[in-house]
């Protein structure tokens, strides 16, 4: 063999050998560094739990003792009561029955008013445990059934069972208004009341359009806390509330009412109002009163002063017919409600006109309009039965375990919804990031709609409730958690639209140089140009 020869062949096996290294470097550190630099992190999340959400426990368990003169009332009431909720898929009573003592039941014989029963009532039993409700067999009523605000409803006798079981599940229970938070549709209740949140600020507003016409005389801050605030301390366990009161002046809205004669006003006329215009002024509020720049949902309770030109002023329903009331409001779902105080004759005809508003059905209009909002509807009437006209500022004690059943049953239900988009979202979308921080919040939110759903099964509504609030925390903290939308501007489309320009033009020696390669290595010969 020539010294040429040789020498080309060494020149041969060092591009040979440069060649592997380059495809050596490319493929086996290359490709596995570019792989995995441009792979989207994502955290193994539960599937399985958040997919078998429809098998947890779905139903309330709670607890109804049952009082009466003798064991068959007892037990027929017993058997009608279990009858009726059979097929309830929400509510599950446990349903205890005793007989009356001799003591009790003479003490219910002898004190004439309800009210004074009912401390009977609670002399023998703890009527403050939540989720307890108590029928207690009274024959001096004057209704078959008697409900008041306490955890007890008395009923006459056995022929007043029907009405007993109607009541538990129209006013106690509220089995429909239950029902309604798993349905995919909206009901009444559920399209009225605010969603649910850790907190809701509420803010009274007295809107005065003309106040170099008129002198109001109103406190509205002492109004918020006197009933306001007495109102929402016995939800306070619920939501944390922030009271707030505020005037605005000089707003002026054109309410296009018209004049029309009344012979029962003083002044020989009212002025109309359509009731399908009175959303305007609410977004004349919306402007002024910029509530909707806070963080948590607001309560808007405004006062319109209305001007002494304009008054009294009546609202009208579509038909032309006038809306009987002693206050004239309107309510708008999820917003709030707006109560009109019309100054009268006498205060619009001295020298120096004031008008010094009703504070108690000021309030007591906003305390009518502010239970629906948070999820206390009213409730309907049930011939021969009769509830108890409300007699203070507070909800009744049987309204707010209802209430804290609605809002546990609404936050496990909001939470497992957004849990299950949020997962069928990140399988459709492959490069959504899911960092640590939102795995972590998914998996504390699966264990905790676990854990209330089974509280809720046991009856345990108050630890339900805050777990319950955990997991709707939980789940929307990790549905708006910012790092999910981090790589959703550069989808995979656009990922191989910069690389492959990049990668091709190095690619292709690198396939054409493979063959060459395998010859080499075989020891068979090579050509110079199909190397080059």
């Amino acid at each position: 063999m020539s010294k040429h020869e040789s020498k080309t062949e060494a020149e041969e096996s060092n591009r040979m050998w440069a060649s592997a290294s380059f495809v050596g470097v490319l493929i086996i550190i290359g490709l596995p560094l570019w792989w995995k630099t441009t792979e989207v992190y994502r955290v193994a999340l539960p599937y399985d739990k958040i997919s078998s959400f429809d098998q947890l426990p779905r139903k309330v368990a709670v607890d109804l003792k049952i009082l009466a003169y003798d064991d068959v009332t007892a037990a027929d009431l017993e058997a009608l009561i279990e009858k009726a909720f059979e097929d309830s898929d929400i509510i599950k009573p446990r349903i205890q029955k005793a007989v009356l003592s001799d003591e009790l039941h003479h003490a219910l014989e002898y004190v004439a008013d309800e009210l004074d029963a009912v401390e009977e009532i609670n002399r023998a039993y703890n009527l403050t445990e939540r989720n307890c409700f108590y029928l207690v067999q009274r024959r001096n009523l004057f209704q078959h059934v008697w409900l008041g605000e306490e955890r007890v409803m008395f009923f006459r006798d056995s022929e007043a069972s029907r009405l007993v079981v109607e009541s538990l599940l129209r006013w106690v229970y509220q089995t429909s208004v239950l029902s309604g938070v798993r349905s995919e549709t909206v009901d009444a209740a559920r399209s009225t009341r605010l969603p649910p949140a850790a907190g809701y600020h509420v803010v009274l507003s007295v809107v005065h359009p003309t106040p170099d016409k008129l002198e109001v005389e109103f406190d509205a801050k002492e109004a918020v806390e006197d009933y306001i605030g007495t109102f929402v301390d016995e939800l306070s366990y619920l939501h944390n509330f922030t009271l707030k009161s505020q005037w605005l002046y000089l707003l002026d809205f054109n309410f296009q009412a018209k004049e029309v004669k009344d012979i029962n006003e003083d002044r020989g006329r009212h002025f109309s109002v359509r009731r399908d215009r009175l959303h305007l002024l609410l977004t004349s509020l919306e402007e002024r009163a910029a509530t909707h720049v806070a963080a948590l949902p607001t309560i808007n309770l405004a006062l319109y002063i209305v001007p002494c030109h304009l008054s009294p002023l009546q609202i009208y329903y579509d038909d032309d017919k006038p809306v009987q009331a002693t206050m004239q409001a309107f309510m708008s779902p999820k917003w709030g409600g707006v109560v009109f105080a019309s100054p009268s004759a006498p205060d619009c005809g001295h020298q120096h006109p004031a008008f010094h508003p009703h504070t108690r059905l000021v309030m007591g209009t906003f305390l009518a309009q502010l239970r629906p909002l948070l999820g206390i509807p009213e409730v309907d009437y049930i011939p021969d039965a009769f509830l108890v006209p409300l007699r203070s500022v507070a909800a009744r004690k049987w309204e707010v375990d209802s209430l804290v059943r609605l809002r546990t049953l609404e936050q496990i239900t909001s939470a497992q919804r957004t849990l299950q988009s949020l997962a069928q979202l990140l399988g459709e979308i492959s490069n959504i990031v899911i960092t640590d921080e939102v795995g972590a919040s998914i998996n504390s939110a699966v264990e905790s709609i676990q854990e209330a759903s089974h509280l809720l099964a046991e009856g345990d509504i108050m630890n339900a409730y805050d777990t319950s609030k955990r997991a709707y925390l939980a789940a929307e903290t990790a549905f708006m958690d910012p790092s999910l939308l981090a790589l959703l501007y550069f989808p995979d489309d656009q990922k191989y639209a910069i690389y492959i320009p990049l990668f091709l033009p190095i690619m292709f020696p690198v396939v054409l140089s493979l063959k060459n390669l395998l010859l080499w290595f075989r020891g068979k010969p090579v050509h110079k140009d199909k190397i080059e």
